[in-house]
């Protein structure tokens, strides 16, 4: 099954990841990138609807590639390419919302896509149909979309959520590890590396 996420360094998987995608109000194509953090409704959601609730704002966000995670201004989001130096995911162009929903038929990494579509940011999410031979043969679809603010989970958690409550744990942890002696190691972390020593 292909990915659509780029290739992540050992340790670097604990987050809840989502897509984001803009719909061009002319030619109707649309371009996507992957956000590795804080993914959920009332995390990149709510930032999207707060921040970027604009066509001219929205689209900036595409201008850098992948993300680790989004920020209140562009200045303040993690894009891979522009803040990890590494080489830089470029933002993927499908003819129509149609087609990339088909590019994504069976996805199973990404938790959430967010869609700027008639001005408005909409969210799809990851659903499962286990078989009776359960997981390995589980079928993974997309909700329809939904406005953004009408999302159950959003509504639940507005106003009761930490911003940037993924990228701090992680960070965390990532100093739990230096403190345990990890320097050699290849372990990533967000924001960089701890490595075992002994």
């Amino acid at each position: 099954m292909k990915s659509v996420f780029p290739k992540l360094n050992k340790g670097e998987k604990m987050s809840t990841r989502s897509n984001i995608v803009i719909e061009n109000p002319k030619t109707k194509k649309v371009k996507s990138i992957y956000v590795h953090s804080d993914g959920y409704p009332y995390g990149v959601g709510k930032c999207l609807v707060e921040f970027y609730s604009d066509y001219k704002t929205a689209k900036k966000l595409f201008q850098h590639g992948d993300a680790s995670y989004l920020g209140d201004t562009i200045e303040e989001c993690s894009f891979y390419g522009r803040d990890w130096n590494r080489k830089e995911e470029a933002a993927k162009t499908f003819n129509n919302e149609d087609h990339y929903m088909r590019y994504m038929d069976g996805e199973f990494m990404i938790e959430y896509i967010y869609l700027f579509k008639n001005n408005k940011w909409h969210v799809a999410t990851s659903k499962t149909i286990k078989t009776k031979d359960g997981f390995n043969d589980a079928q993974f679809y997309f909700s329809k979309f939904e406005p953004v603010t009408e999302n159950k989970e959003y509504i639940k958690y507005q106003g009761k959520h930490e911003k940037h409550a993924e990228v701090k744990m992680i960070s965390k942890i990532g100093d739990l590890l230096k403190s345990k002696g990890f320097s050699d190691d290849n372990v990533m972390i967000q924001g960089g590396t701890a490595k075992k020593t002994n």
